[in-house]
């Protein structure tokens, strides 16, 4: 046993010395926002006389009347006495303002008789609190007048708000280590030592926001729900606190301990259940205090030791008479059909967003909403864009590098080797080779068009095409005008003409240049290059593109097309070789026939 407590003692070490590094940190980024003395302190307004416990440090002031009225000032001792000259002393600590107040009136009536006497408290006292548990900086701190007890645990966190805490990295490291050392401290034997930075993935424990526990002097204990005043604003649920209380913010296990929410809830997760918990409690802290009104139901799932989960579904009736367990899941259940935006913009009456029922309203009826397409509105060249294969909304049940492709904090490069894991991910049952895995994991992840003749969708009786959250539809202008870009001598554009080709639009724009190869006409409906030898008639909204060899525009670029034209040269050499095997297996074939029907022939 001492071998086992010398052991957890020396692997501490390294571990308290990672905390603190960590909480240096997180302090250097709240710049000075932590510990602050009380000289000025801002109120949620006038003091509730019968709430506030006078105690040591703080200021009365006195006011005499009569023809020139005098004030004087006296301040709470240690001992909570406060002596009041000429008048007497009183002991005041740990009682109401209100009740103080009346007894200092009376006695300052009963030494100056008719004149006018008042009593206020115009210093309220700092003091200090203990805080412990899941906290970057546990120990004594001292809180601000009226301070509450999220105040003491914005203290000891390094002065970030404790909700916002795990999103730091350096705030989520250190509440780790404290983990491993306050929770997992059976890690650190010996034998199976390892060193912090290992130990890190393993803990699975987090801070407890809904069981903060206060002790006060008095041995009395109040259990505070932090989250339920975040979701609701409700000061009942963040208590003032008073001289000495002992603030632990515990942690706690979300698989053993913690209750689930999801479905029509803004922040789906786990959050630590409560003693006491009903359904209503939860929903409180899922959708703040307008839970009751906002939900028709909720599906209960609760594991049971053998057998299959108990499920319930709840009414709202149910709600508030409903005991959670802990391990409990609840889905909340919408109450009307899901809802999402649609976006039209280009040529239409009122280009805008649009609300839309996903399932119900179709590309008509977002049509519709905009008011129609403007008369110079290129009908055919319009598309209707949808989010890729993983769409962003549901990027949390997406694998990880599927995740981390769509996170915009993320820069470039690593967004870029995301992309490139994800196509592994995907395609590792496939024999596509490395550049077709690239292609693929972009068109999946990417923005697609959906696949639909526009002018058809628009005619009576075709196929509705129903909406998704989040789609785009483009309606482009029809300028009356062919774009001819690339190798071609005067390019832009060139007014449209019907019944012309390629060719008539590339003679209007001075013809190709020597350095073109190539030349494409892009179909403004489908986005199709088509070879100028395939082409046919132009239509409005059609664009021709005219290549040219390739050009580097800087190293990298002159590096890749150098390899693009070895690969061509090599996929030209094996053409080659297999049609001279080709060749030389025929004309091998033909000479063994040969011999043989002469052989037959003798």
């Amino acid at each position: 046993m001492a071998l086992l407590l010398a052991g957890s003692l020396v692997s501490s070490a390294p571990v308290q010395a990672q905390i603190s590094n960590s909480s240096n940190a997180l302090s250097r980024l709240s710049q000075g926002m932590g510990n602050r003395a009380a000289d000025g302190f801002p109120l949620e307004g006038a003091l509730d006389p019968e709430a506030y416990l006078v105690g040591p440090g703080d200021v009365f002031t006195f006011s005499i009347g009569g023809a020139v009225p005098t004030q004087q000032q006296a301040r709470v001792s240690a001992d909570g006495t406060l002596i009041v000259p000429g008048v007497g002393s009183f002991a005041v600590t740990d009682r109401t303002l209100a009740d103080v107040k009346l007894e200092l009136q009376a006695a300052l009536r009963r030494v100056n008789r008719n004149v006018e006497t008042d009593v206020s408290l115009t210093e309220p006292r700092s003091f200090y609190v203990h805080v412990s548990g899941a906290v970057l900086e546990p120990g004594r701190h001292v809180v601000a007048p009226i301070a509450r007890v999220e105040d003491a645990l914005v203290s000891a966190m390094g002065g970030v708000n404790p909700q916002r805490i795990l999103a730091l990295a350096p705030a989520r490291r250190a509440l780790a280590l404290r983990a491993i050392l306050s929770v997992e401290a059976a890690s650190l034997r010996p034998e199976g030592l390892q060193s912090s930075e290992a130990m890190i993935p393993e803990t699975r424990y987090q801070p407890a926001f809904r069981n903060v526990l206060v002790t006060h002097r008095d041995g009395t204990t109040e259990r505070v729900d932090l989250l339920r005043y975040y979701a609701t604003g409700n000061p009942d649920a963040n208590p003032y606190l008073r001289d000495g209380d002992a603030v632990t913010l515990p942690f706690y296990d979300p698989n053993a301990e913690g209750v689930g929410l999801d479905g029509a809830v803004p922040e789906p997760g786990v959050v630590d259940h409560r003693p006491g918990d009903t359904a209503l409690d939860l929903l409180h802290v899922a959708l703040g205090s307008e839970a009751t009104t906002s939900v028709d139901g909720v599906r209960l799932t609760r594991a049971r030791p053998t057998g299959a989960p108990e499920i319930a579904v709840l009414s709202p009736e149910e709600f508030g008479t409903t005991p959670i367990e802990a391990g409990d899941r609840l889905f909340v259940l919408a109450t009307q059909a899901a809802r999402g935006m649609a976006t039209v913009v280009g040529a239409a009456a009122y280009p805008a967003s649009y609300p839309i029922l996903l399932g119900e309203t179709t590309l008509r009826d977002l049509i519709a909403m905009a008011g129609g397409f403007t008369p110079d509105a290129l009908v055919r060249g319009a598309y209707l864009e949808r989010q890729g294969l993983v769409r962003p909304d549901e990027s949390q049940s997406a694998p990880t590098n599927s995740r981390l492709a769509f996170d915009p904090t993320l820069n470039f490069q690593i967004r870029e080797a995301a992309i490139a894991a994800a196509s592994f991910e995907q395609t590792r049952l496939s024999t596509l080779d490395f550049a077709s895995r690239q292609y693929f994991a972009r068109e999946a992840l990417g923005t697609q068009r959906v696949s639909l003749n526009m002018e058809r969708v628009l005619e009576n009786g075709a196929t509705p095409v129903l909406l998704q959250d989040g789609d785009r539809l483009v309606v482009p202008h029809d300028l009356g005008t062919v774009p001819v870009i690339g190798q071609v001598t005067q390019a832009g554009y060139v007014p449209f003409v019907e019944d012309q080709d390629a060719t008539y639009y590339i003679n209007q724009a001075g013809g190709l240049t020597p350095g073109a190869t190539e030349v494409y006409v892009v179909d403004a409906s489908t986005g199709v290059y088509q070879p100028l030898a395939e082409a046919g008639l132009l239509q409005p909204g059609d664009f021709i593109f005219a290549n040219r060899t390739p050009l580097a525009e800087d190293r990298l670029a002159q590096q890749i097309i150098n390899q693009q034209r070895q690969v061509e040269l090599q996929e030209r050499r094996e053409r080659s070789d297999a049609r001279f095997r080709i060749v030389s297996a025929t004309l091998q074939t033909l000479s063994i026939a040969a011999t043989i029907l002469a052989i037959a022939l003798r």
